[in-house]
């Protein structure tokens, strides 16, 4: 069964039976339901390759994760996120391509580009990590290439879903000052991501409004194995942290090895807070104090996004910020509790250039 013999079971022309297959407004209401009842009736399937012809579009999108393999299976926030993109693709009937592909490096973006964009092998990109220096976005902009970053974009000239970083670091941080800690170490994530730079802001913003000298800042990423040096450095120096607030959960892990590898009580000796909180079986085994955010809601949300931008080309920048909240558990010390973080709040299809 193809075209042709549709048109023929339907007494219309093959273009017409083309046109109601991809959705084509040129087709009549009482031509377009014979021509779909026969559709329904034969279980004619159109062929992929003709639809992406006609329509211009492949139904596939891009999900771009800028880090290497090993810490895409490191850091438990891909497989989550993943997950949402997934679902929302599925839902949305969209195939999903995983890249992964530096976006800083000129180079490696041409390839990108003439791989992807210009070939017209995906419909759009999700960019999975906001980096401070990204040539791939601003090479998006300029084809008009219909793309989302999962991270806020400072300037707001792209579409973004994120959650507010410094907002939720900065009151995380107050919870430990709540505390009483006042001697607080942070362990940062990437300087190049804009997440980790925002939660170091955040972290320094609670810092400063209490009136304290920002402890010990070190370096990192967002991997275990780099806090875990990180914290035995901090722990075993004369001028020990009461408290570290390292930057993700899997660098909170990290933090709590290295206690234990030093016979240090958590909360008794030490105190730790993590930023993620999206594995429940990691926080309920580890009882971590964290800031959880819904990874998989923003993937979900990503997706979303960019169907919208690729249904409208002339739309402006989408953004959207999830809210995110403090989860209690055991490595702060006290039962204070506190509600869902105010500062976080969730906005969608903001103007360009607008405010979250």
């Amino acid at each position: 069964m193809n075209l042709e013999d549709i048109a023929k079971l339907a007494g219309v022309s093959r273009s017409t039976v083309s046109r109601v297959v991809n959705n084509d407004a040129r087709v009549s209401a009482e031509v377009r339901e014979r021509v779909t009842r026969i559709i329904d009736e034969t279980n004619y399937r159109p062929n992929a390759a003709a639809r992406s012809l006609a329509s211009r579009r492949s139904r596939i999108v891009g999900l771009l994760i800028p880090q290497s393999m090993s810490e895409i299976f490191r850091d438990a926030w891909f497989p989550v996120m993943i997950q949402g993109a997934m679902d929302a693709c599925q839902e949305a009937d969209l195939s999903l391509t995983l890249l992964m592909e530096s976006s800083t490096e000129p180079a490696t973006v041409d390839r990108l580009i003439e791989r992807t964009v210009r070939s017209h092998h995906l419909d759009g990109l999700v960019i999975s990590t906001a980096l401070a220096d990204d040539v791939l976005c601003a090479r998006l902009m300029a084809e008009a290439f219909p793309f989302v970053c999962i991270g806020q974009d400072p300037r707001f000239a792209s579409s973004f879903v994120d959650i507010d970083n410094r907002a939720a670091a900065r009151l995380a941080t107050e919870h430990l000052i709540e505390h009483g800690y006042r001697r607080i170490a942070f362990i940062a994530g990437h300087r190049d991501i804009v997440a980790a730079c925002s939660r170091h802001e955040g972290y320094a913003d609670a810092m400063r409004a209490a009136g304290l000298p920002s402890g010990p800042v070190c370096p990192g990423e967002f991997n275990e194995h780099r806090a875990f040096t990180a914290a035995m450095d901090l722990l075993a120096g004369p001028e020990r942290p009461e408290a570290i607030f390292a930057a993700s959960d899997a660098m909170a892990i990290g933090v709590l090895r290295a206690a234990q590898a030093l016979g240090l009580r958590v909360p008794g000796d030490l105190a730790v807070m993590g930023f993620d909180g999206f594995e429940d079986d990691l926080l309920e085994s580890h009882r971590l104090t964290t800031v959880r955010q819904p990874a998989r809601a923003i993937g979900r949300r990503a997706i979303e996004l960019l169907s919208a931008l690729i249904a409208n080309p002339g739309q402006g920048p989408l953004h959207e910020i999830f809210p995110a909240t403090l989860h209690l558990g055991a490595t702060c010390g006290g039962n204070h509790d506190r509600l869902p973080l105010e500062a976080a709040r969730t906005t969608t299809a903001l103007e360009p250039g607008a405010v979250a």
